[in-house]
């Protein structure tokens, strides 16, 4: 019996689809030096297929973008309850961000290090950089260049995620919020 359209589609849906969850890690530990040839590679899979689907690799990261956990998870990350001042939202954030981490499975980390890293418009550092640059305004923040800021708390959730995503038997240990929290808390000298 011939298969239908809708199975047909289905089985290239799953295939389209094992291809980005194959691609996500590489992307998650390499950025921008991924290439068509790893994606094959790590998704057991011939060139022809993959640019069946994709123009390149970065047609792939591009994909991995538009799925839905990957926008589900970008939203939760980055919607804050904008009822107190800017550092209560970088408290949410952090809080957030570690419940994600802690409770996270290997391909929700590996979207996380992309969601992380992102530099595009309405992206994780942009918004925490706009609360860090809110916040020294209010004077509640740290001085400094707000970019340089969220990089120092940035780079320390990326050192966590990419060991919990490279060790599969760590146990993993992650700052407190409080303690993350004062990464961008203004001192007051007694």
């Amino acid at each position: 019996m011939p298969r239908t359209n809708e199975t047909n589609r289905l089985i290239k849906d799953e295939r389209k689809n094992s291809i980005l969850l194959a691609a996500l890690p590489l992307f998650a530990l390499y950025q921008d030096k991924v290439s068509v040839d790893m994606i094959c590679e790590k998704a057991k899979c011939s060139h022809g297929l993959l640019y069946h689907y994709f123009r390149d690799a970065n047609n792939v990261l591009f994909n991995i973008k538009k799925m839905e956990d990957y926008v589900a998870l970008k939203e939760q990350l980055l919607n804050t309850i904008d009822n107190g001042s800017s550092l209560d939202s970088i408290y949410q954030i952090i809080k957030k961000t570690n419940d994600t981490i802690l409770n996270a499975k290997n391909h929700e980390i590996a979207m996380m290090v992309l969601i992380i890293n992102d530099n595009d418009k309405n992206s994780y550092k942009e918004h925490l950089t706009n609360l860090i640059k809110e916040g020294q305004k209010n004077n509640q923040v740290v001085s400094g260049k707000p970019a340089e800021i969220c990089s120092i708390y940035i780079n320390q959730n990326n050192g966590v995620l990419l060991k919990k995503l490279l060790q599969k038997s760590y146990k993993l240990e992650i700052p407190s919020v409080e303690n993350l929290l004062q990464i961008f808390m203004k001192k007051t000298i007694r």
